[in-house]
């Protein structure tokens, strides 16, 4: 608390990819050592050497990204027609509103509706992809909001889609939404400690509605579960078991895992969501399924089924992917850092979109590998037709 106050009026900047990380894996270590969950195995030595080894690796590829892209930025400022863009959200829109209304058709009410089915089950595998535009629909809005273009009519539509996202009981959105006005609200400004602080007061809040509201854990579920863990803390603090469980599992996961028998898929895992957005998942549905059965069988308890961004690069490529490849995954993150910090709003739309989507996979990197996820390579593709439909005629020097 006392190193808290000391730094209470200190600004940060959370697009720094060295900052983020160092919170985010130092914050959930912290929270892994201390006996929140008494039956949670200590952190081998293995992986003390893997977890640490990564970080350095990683900042030292960000450290490396920035020095050598920092004089290789482009001067262009791109001119949007902001009614054409505002015109093209509004098409998404409809595609999401019709992909919702079919998925109704289909199964029934949402979960959060009255529905039987739940939540995790309640999608159509063809008419997902559609209603999953919302994450490129709700950057657009943003986008607008940030260039202070028909602000009120934008935060309209983003509450409209997200009463959507609600009643279908889904966390992610909410977390991707929720990103998005970080990744905003940091572009060309530091922010203040209290503030990042009062951010996780937001967070720890929606996982806690997301307990009572979506997950719907009855009285004896929860005190089953946490005999289970072994869950030590005062009944008076129970609302914090769920964020910090959803933060450590994922340590004790992988911790269980470095010394299971695998076979190494070499980029397959890393590449899966591509591969399946592509239409080709037939050519690694076996290599996929084979990890998934090593993975479950590593694990201490099967409802907590995630493992941080490390567990992809163990089964890609072993020791040696854990320690390598954050080198690599700094080096890109330390570059495009240098285009916001000194590009700012003034990129395209494509690649302030990249920039999200790196700085929403350190965000997640606790918990799973972002680029290996369904849905990554059509929503680029979809900003990028966006970015295209709505330019202007002309790009100035700025």
């Amino acid at each position: 608390m006392s190193l808290l106050f000391l730094f209470w009026k200190k600004q940060i900047n959370l697009l720094n990819p060295i900052v983020l990380y160092c919170v985010i894996w130092g914050g959930m270590v912290a929270l892994y050592v201390l006996p929140i969950f008494t039956n949670f195995p200590e952190l081998t030595l293995k992986s003390w050497v893997l977890i640490l080894g990564a970080g350095i690796s990683f900042v030292l590829g960000a450290l490396f990204g920035m020095a050598s892209f920092r004089n290789k930025i482009s001067k262009k400022s791109i001119l949007y027609s902001y009614s054409t863009l505002e015109t093209f959200l509004l098409f998404l829109l409809l595609i999401i509103v019709s992909a919702y209304i079919l998925t109704i058709l289909k199964l029934g009410i949402p979960p959060l509706l009255g529905g039987s089915l739940a939540r995790v089950n309640y999608y159509v595998s063809y008419i997902e992809p559609a209603y999953l535009l919302i994450f490129p629909f709700w950057f657009g809005c943003l986008f607008l909001i940030k260039q202070k273009y028909h602000v009120r009519f934008n935060i309209i539509l983003i509450f409209f889609s997200l009463i959507l996202t609600l009643t279908k009981g889904n966390k992610f959105p909410l977390i991707f939404l929720i990103g998005l006005i970080i990744y905003f609200t940091s572009i060309n400004k530091n922010l203040k400690v209290k503030y990042l602080v009062y951010t996780l007061v937001v967070v720890v809040g929606v996982f806690v509605l997301s307990s009572l509201f979506i997950t719907k854990s009855t009285s004896a579920v929860v005190q089953i579960q946490n005999t289970l863990l072994g869950v030590s803390i005062p009944s008076y603090l129970h609302f914090i078991i769920d964020p910090i469980l959803y933060l450590t599992n994922n340590l004790m996961n992988v911790n269980n895992f470095w010394n299971a028998d695998v076979h190494h898929s070499f980029g397959i895992q890393q590449f899966s969501g591509i591969v399946h957005d592509a239409g080709l998942n037939s050519l690694i549905a076996k290599v996929i399924s084979d990890n998934n059965q090593i993975w479950s069988g590593s694990l201490q308890y099967s409802w907590l089924t995630t493992g941080t961004y490390l567990k992809t690069l163990y089964l890609d490529f072993g020791t040696i992917g854990v320690l390598v490849v954050p080198f690599i995954y700094g080096v890109v993150c330390g570059a495009i850092y240098n285009q916001l910090s000194n590009g700012g709003m003034n990129l395209s739309l494509t690649s302030l979109y990249v920039g999200y989507l790196l700085f929403l996979s350190l965000l997640l990197s606790f918990f799973t590998n972002y680029f290996s996820e369904n849905g990554v390579l059509y929503n680029l593709l979809a900003v990028m037709l966006m970015d295209q439909v709505s330019r202007g005629r002309y790009e100035t020097d700025g």
